[in-house]
């Protein structure tokens, strides 16, 4: 946990307060950098677990995108009544609906010897990727009603 989710945070951070300039010159790049990495982490866990997923069939599929379109949806219609604005709703959907499956087959490759231990984790890192980035597309082109 401390490799995969608090060092690159603690980094970001560090490299945000000491290095602004340089902070402000890679920004640009971060989202094509972010796809790429999450084509990596995608083919990797796909790869190493093609034959289980394939056997598995339509219900694993079904089950693993079902997570993260309901999990958008719910964080999205949770945030009106608080009271939260259009883009906040949007935001918490999104970043709902892309929970990392990439960390829980990381921990599923650490802590379990079965290697099936990892297939809903790898079936879901593709639904994560294709769930939020399509919510991002759409919530880009509908424009926000309360910030018109």
């Amino acid at each position: 946990t401390v490799q995969v989710v608090l060092l690159p945070i603690i980094l970001g951070m560090l490299t945000n307060a000491k290095f602004p300039k340089v902070v402000k010159a890679v920004t640009p790049f971060s989202p094509i950098v972010g796809v790429l990495c999450t084509c990596v982490l995608v083919g990797s866990a796909v790869a190493q677990c093609s034959a289980p997923i394939l056997a598995a069939g339509l219900t694993l599929q079904l089950a693993a995108a079902l997570l993260h379109i309901v999990g958008g949806i719910v964080a999205y219609f949770a945030c009106k009544p608080l009271g939260y604005s259009e883009t906040t709703c949007r935001t918490v959907a999104i970043e709902t609906s892309m929970k990392s499956s990439a960390f829980g087959f990381l921990l599923a490759k650490l802590h379990f010897s079965s290697f099936m231990v990892r297939v809903p984790s790898a079936v879901s890192v593709v639904w994560m990727a294709l769930v939020g980035s399509s919510l991002a597309v759409a919530f880009r082109f509908l424009p926000a009603p309360d910030e018109d």
